[in-house]
């Protein structure tokens, strides 16, 4: 049997299912002849369990033989065929035995001990059904395997998706705070040599931390943090901004990283980053009962010049690169337990984000 999928118990330990089953079909033989015809002699019983190796013959040559050559190529008529051919083989074997026993004076075996047309079609009958309930515990078995396999391939294509989405913010967010990086060092601005060191502790984390599923809360805004020190150096007294944290205590909460960094990214690039004057953001963090609500609010105004290619709709175009990424992610990760809420004015861009943590 295949090992496939690490959860199909079927597949597990072969040779301990199939001692259990022909057990049991020893030990329903057994009680049947007990109850029912009330057989005493022990010696029968010995005799029954030399009839198991017919029937464990026709089995496995089904399963391991006609199976694999004919049915899964779907040869129905030559699988039929060879299946009758091996039963009744099987059958006057069975016949043969039970004559053998007839003459060494097992009086129980005289009467199927004869090649006689009842005889043959009480044999071919029996045979039946073990064919039966052997094919349907196969097609059950294949059946959690095709499960397993598709669950597996899944899983994989999920991890790889959700791989490649990761990989993207990368170059992406990198893009944006160098070209800043280079816009002040073209000012020979005093604030560049933060900028560097600010860059260098991001560039640490996503490096050597956001490959693992899950990031501690705390190393995620501490990231956060980070990019909205260089996004505010940037703007300096342009832009109003505040990061609240609420019920955020010291127990272990653990997200996906770079989750959160989008959004706040966005809030900059497509807010303040494409408006002329002032403006602000407002960001609030809270964990309540096993789930954390994350908020953005920022201003929209009229669009600056310098945008060029980049402008984009106010307050940040669900058709960007960035928040189809972060969608498809958390679309990924927690199917239909997030909620994401996303409210647009004239004035203003909201972002509500709803997610399960432990």
């Amino acid at each position: 049997m295949s090992t496939v999928g690490k959860y199909n118990l079927l597949s597990a330990r072969p040779w301990v299912y199939h001692t259990l089953f022909w057990l049991c079909y020893y030990l329903y033989a057994a009680l049947i002849s007990l109850t029912i015809h009330q057989v005493y002699d022990m010696r029968f019983y010995a005799r029954l369990l030399s009839l198991l190796p017919p029937d464990m013959l026709l089995v496995y040559i089904n399963l391991y033989w006609l199976w694999p050559a004919f049915l899964k190529k779907r040869q129905y008529f030559l699988y039929c065929l060879f299946v009758l051919l091996a039963m009744s083989a099987i059958s006057a074997l069975n016949i043969a035995l039970h004559q053998l026993y007839a003459h060494e004076g097992a009086t129980f075996y005289q009467p199927s001990g004869v090649f006689n047309v009842p005889n043959f079609a009480t044999q071919l009958l029996n045979s039946s059904y073990l064919l039966a309930l052997t094919s349907g515990l196969k097609f059950f078995r294949d059946w959690l395997d095709r499960q397993d396999r598709i669950k597996e391939k899944e899983r994989q294509q999920i991890a790889l998706e959700l791989s490649f989405l990761k990989a993207q913010v990368h170059p992406h967010f990198f893009f944006n705070t160098l070209n800043n990086l280079y816009a002040l060092t073209l000012q020979k601005s005093d604030l560049a040599p933060e900028v560097v060191l600010r860059l260098s502790s991001l560039m640490s984390y996503m490096l050597y931390e956001s490959g693992a599923d899950t990031v501690p809360l705390a190393k995620e805004i501490a990231n956060l943090e980070d990019y909205i020190a260089l996004e505010q150096l940037r703007f300096g007294d342009r832009l109003t901004l505040t990061f609240r944290k609420d019920g955020l205590t010291t127990d272990p909460i653990r997200i996906p990283p770079l989750l959160l960094l989008t959004f706040v990214e966005n809030s900059f690039k497509h807010g303040i980053g494409q408006t002329i004057g002032d403006g602000h953001i407002d960001i609030s963090l809270s964990h309540r009962q096993q789930l954390l609500f994350f908020s953005i609010d920022n201003s929209v105004g009229r669009a600056a010049p310098e945008a060029g290619p980049h402008i984009a709709s106010p307050g940040g175009n669900t058709n960007g690169l960035g928040l189809k990424n972060v969608t498809r992610r958390l679309d990924l990760l927690y199917g239909a337990d997030y909620r994401l809420d996303r409210v647009e004015s004239a004035a203003n861009y909201h972002i509500t984000l709803k997610i399960p943590v432990t």
